[in-house]
């Protein structure tokens, strides 16, 4: 099993330790996103260098699902990379299709999270230096016809944030916070909070202390799939 802790990462750095960083080129995913209408049998990624010195990346895909707490990444075959390997010049770009074994419509959504890892450079490198290698995680759907729309329930636990999403379709949070009757707030992260998978759940640790702050009548005030949204958000007994 993939490294859960990376689930809910977008892009993340590997050092090799050393000395001062190096890093000529320059790996880009020139998405955040890939969607694949229930019929199609292939979908696109688009990765470019914008360094000056031409590099590697190995791209793996994942069956993406949730447990409850957190996400949970399994190798699959439901989604195909091509080419597994690829070499991108300094300021080039290089198309990557994800292929599906077939187009048949799944029965329900399907989640994947592309595995995108900048490989180890020339070894005649430098070994005073630290070699700096990016990893892009970015999610990848298999949409269904006709899905429910996204349906989010959340509450509060002692230390936690739970949400479940009995729709049909995934929910991103970003900009969340919560709110109380009196107005008071607390920011729970400004940016990506991340996905609650359709008919999934997931949970994420909160301050308990600054949760004490906030009274009754809280709701999560959140961009669900980039539109603005307030939920309910009862306390659990």
């Amino acid at each position: 099993m993939f490294d859960r802790r990376l689930g809910a990462a977008v892009v993340s750095v590997l050092a090799l330790a050393g000395g001062a960083a190096h890093a000529r080129s320059q790996p880009q995913a020139k998405q955040t996103l890939v969607e694949l209408a229930a019929n199609a049998r292939a979908g696109r990624l688009v990765l470019a260098n914008s360094g000056d010195a031409p590099l590697a990346a190995q791209i793996r895909v994942f069956a993406w699902t949730q447990d409850g707490r957190d996400d949970q990444l399994t190798p699959s075959n439901e989604l195909t990379p091509s080419p597994v390997i690829v070499q991108i010049p300094a300021g080039g770009e290089q198309l990557v299709r994800l292929v599906r074994p077939s187009a048949v419509a799944p029965a329900r959504e399907q989640a994947f999270r592309v595995v995108v890892d900048e490989l180890p450079g020339d070894a005649s490198e430098s070994p005073a230096a630290v070699a700096v290698r990016m990893r892009y995680l970015i999610p990848a759907f298999v949409r269904v016809p006709d899905a429910a729309p996204v349906a989010l329930h959340c509450k509060l636990e002692s230390a936690s944030l739970a949400c479940e999403n009995t729709g049909g379709g995934g929910a991103q949070l970003r900009g969340t916070r919560i709110v109380d009757r009196a107005g008071h707030s607390i920011e729970v992260t400004p940016g990506l909070l991340g996905y609650v998978l359709a008919g999934s759940s997931r949970s994420w640790p909160l301050d308990a202390a600054k949760l004490k702050t906030v009274g009754a009548g809280t709701k999560l005030e959140v961009r669900l799939n980039g539109e603005p949204a307030t939920i309910d958000l009862p306390r659990a007994h």
